[in-house]
């Protein structure tokens, strides 16, 4: 996923087609090329067409993905990847068979181990900052030090560097450029 070297991920949920193209050119004018479109509403999967068609250089990632369905009616719209709240063993096992990258969600120690028996190297920590934010993950890193992280939940613009700058977190998520 040398795509997320950019080590941010704008988190859009759309409401609305419409200035849905100019939204976009101003997030890249602003910096950020890859984006993940959550599937809270009706317009999303739609709104990763246009922003795929239009902007083919854009990565664009499906979040809240929590059914099969979801997954496939995502890799058939063109997304570059998925991301989940949650980790759920059939979608990251359909997900392989597509070979579309795939972050699903934990939050324990437990779902980390699951993560890992299932040959993920890289995990959304959500709701990051409920879970104990910064200091969360420095204390899961100790004795989960190979795998990666994507914070998204409680990262904003004024923690985000914060983040960053923690060894395991391989990039953050969050809505705050809007």
């Amino acid at each position: 996923m040398d795509y997320l070297a950019s080590k941010t991920v704008a988190v859009l949920t759309i409401n609305s087609l419409d200035d849905l193209e100019d939204r976009i050119k101003k997030l890249i004018k602003s910096g950020y090329d890859v984006l993940e479109v959550t599937l809270r509403t009706s317009f999303a999967i739609d709104a990763i067409k246009i922003i795929k068609t239009a902007f083919p250089e854009v990565k664009v990632g499906a979040g809240t993905v929590l059914t099969i369905e979801q997954l496939d009616e995502c890799v058939n719209a063109g997304a570059d990847f998925g991301v989940a709240p949650g980790l759920n063993k059939e979608i990251i096992l359909k997900a392989k068979t597509y070979n579309f990258d795939f972050i699903p969600g934990v939050a324990t120690p437990t779902e980390i181990e699951a993560a890992i028996q299932l040959g993920i190297n890289l995990v959304k920590i959500f709701p990051a900052k409920t879970l104990g934010g910064i200091d969360y993950i420095r204390a899961i890193s100790g004795p989960y030090h190979e795998m990666k992280y994507m914070p998204t939940g409680g990262v904003t613009e004024d923690n985000h560097k914060e983040y960053l700058d923690l060894k395991n977190v391989f990039c953050v998520g969050g809505s705050w450029m809007f």
